[in-house]
């Protein structure tokens, strides 16, 4: 039987794409950088593929925090301080809490009969701002995050220290998450039961598969009810 819930929360949460795009129009703004379209589609091609190479290990999320407003630059042939970006960036995602639709209230009737954990790869500070700004902190009983775990998703070790933080058995856990690399192959690896969140009806070209699959937050629901 499931005790807890170990949650990620960008595009389970939060809605990653709304939130980064608007940290990218205001950090540009305070760069005096002109912003079009096509700032956010350069932006998007690159995050997505270091996000992909930091969950097949290849990258740390340190790494992929600092390179990618350099490519940035490179792609679009912008001259600005690539350090300074990423520093006004992630101050500005940090006030950014777009929601997935129904997570509030899936939270609340979860947090009565489970201790929700988050399970994500970024920075706890920005991460636990996010959740206080949204009135979603008071769901969660910890934060588990991989800037102060020590290691990232899909590495077991993440896991294995969120366990041990949680004092709960990998048999008491359900990992929830929207990547199939990182959340559920990590938990997998872990022995923890998992569900994948999938909102747009993606295709899954892995080997990886979940326990569960579910297409919007209620779901989630249904099944801890069985």
């Amino acid at each position: 039987m499931y005790k807890a819930i170990f949650l990620d929360i960008d595009d389970t949460v939060f809605n990653f794409k709304k939130c980064s795009e608007g940290a990218l129009k205001e950090t540009f703004s305070q760069l005096n950088l002109e912003y079009n379209n096509n700032v956010f589609e350069s932006f998007t091609e690159i995050d997505e593929r270091l996000w992909k190479q930091q969950k097949e290990e290849l990258l740390s999320v340190a790494d992929v925090l600092d390179i990618r407003f350099a490519e940035l630059s490179e792609t679009l042939g912008l001259d600005y301080d690539s350090n300074l970006a990423k520093e006004h960036f992630g101050e500005l995602l940090g006030e950014q809490y777009i929601m997935e639709p129904g997570i509030e209230a899936v939270l609340e009737k979860l947090s009565r009969s489970y201790k929700i954990y988050a399970a994500s790869n970024g920075v706890l500070s920005m991460q636990d701002n996010r959740l206080q700004l949204a009135g979603l902190r008071q769901y969660f009983t910890d934060l588990f995050v991989s800037d102060d775990i020590g290691s990232a998703k899909p590495n077991i070790s993440f896991f294995s220290e969120s366990l041990v933080r949680s004092d709960l058995k990998a048999s008491e856990v359900l990992m929830v998450g929207d990547s199939l690399i990182s959340d559920i192959a990590g938990a997998n690896k872990a022995g923890i039961n998992s569900v994948w969140y999938n909102p747009y009806s993606l295709k899954n070209d892995t080997d990886t598969q979940a326990d569960y699959k579910i297409q919007n937050l209620y779901e989630l629901l249904e099944i801890l009810k069985s």
